[in-house]
C-alpha cells in the first residue's frame, strides 16, 4: 500500500512552528492522497536533530482528508502548534536529523525504514534553506526522553567522543536533593538536571 501511495500526489506536509530550533523536537508530516478515491496515507516522523536523530516513526492511512485530520491532525496539534510547509522541506529536515545521528552511530527508529517510503521521490537539492543540527557549539546534546535507554546511548556518545564534546540533560528522581543557584556559579554549568515529570 505504500507503496502505492508513493504514487499518489502530496496532498500536505506539517511540521511544529519552531521546527528551525534544532533544541526542538520535530514533529514532521506528510500525507499523499489518492485522486481517484480520495483515500490518505500519512507518514509522520519525530526528528531530535541535536542528537539522535529520527527517534519514532509510523505510516497510517485514512479514508479521506477529513479523516486524516480529524483522527491524527487534530490529536497532533493539541501539545504543539503545526505549521504547512513544502513537502522536499519536510523530507530535509528529516534527512539531517538521520545524517547527523549517524556519525554517532545511531540509527533511526526500526519504523522509520517503511514509513520512509513516502519520503523517497522528495528533491532535497531543491531546498536552499539550510537545517540546523546539533546542540549549542554544534555539539551533540543529548535530551534523555521517558522511553530512550540513556544509559546505552550516553555509552554510544562517550565512545565516539570526549566528555567535552557532547551535553546532555538527564532526569532525576522528584525527592532529590538541588543545588540552590545561588551556592554555585552559573558558569560552570554545563547540563541541567530536570525532575522525571518535565518529560
Amino acid at each position: 500500500m505504500l507503496r502505492a501511495a508513493l504514487a499518489w500526489p502530496v496532498m500536505e506536509c506539517w511540521v511544529n512552528e519552531e521546527w528551525e530550533d534544532p533544541m526542538q523536537l520535530n514533529q514532521v508530516v506528510v500525507t499523499r492522497r489518492n485522486p481517484a478515491t480520495g483515500e490518505v496515507m500519512a507518514g509522520t516522523y519525530l526528528v531530535d536533530r541535536a542528537c539522535l536523530g529520527v527517534k519514532d516513526a509510523y505510516a497510517a492511512n485514512f479514508a479521506n482528508a477529513k479523516a486524516f485530520r480529524r483522527e491524527m491532525l487534530a490529536h497532533l496539534t493539541k501539545s504543539q502548534k503545526l505549521i504547512k510547509i513544502d513537502f522536499n522541506l519536510a523530507a530535509k529536515i528529516v534527512e539531517a536529523g538521520i545524517e547527523y545521528a549517524a556519525q554517532f552511530g545511531f540509527r533511526p527508529h526500526r519504523d522509520y525504514r517503511e514509513a520512509s517510503i513516502l519520503l523517497q521521490d522528495a528533491d532535497l537539492d531543491a531546498v536552499d534553506v539550510e537545517i540546523a543540527v546539533g546542540g549549542p557549539e554544534g555539539r551533540p546534546f543529548f535530551v534523555a526522553g521517558p522511553y530512550d535507554n540513556a544509559d546505552k546511548i550516553m555509552g554510544q556518545l562517550a565512545q565516539k567522543l570526549s566528555s567535552e564534546e557532547f551535553h546532555y540533560m538527564m532526569p532525576v528522581p522528584a525527592d532529590a536533593e538541588f543545588l540552590r543557584a545561588d551556592t554555585f556559579d552559573l558558569d560552570d554549568v554545563e547540563y541541567v538536571e530536570l525532575p522525571d515529570d518535565a518529560f
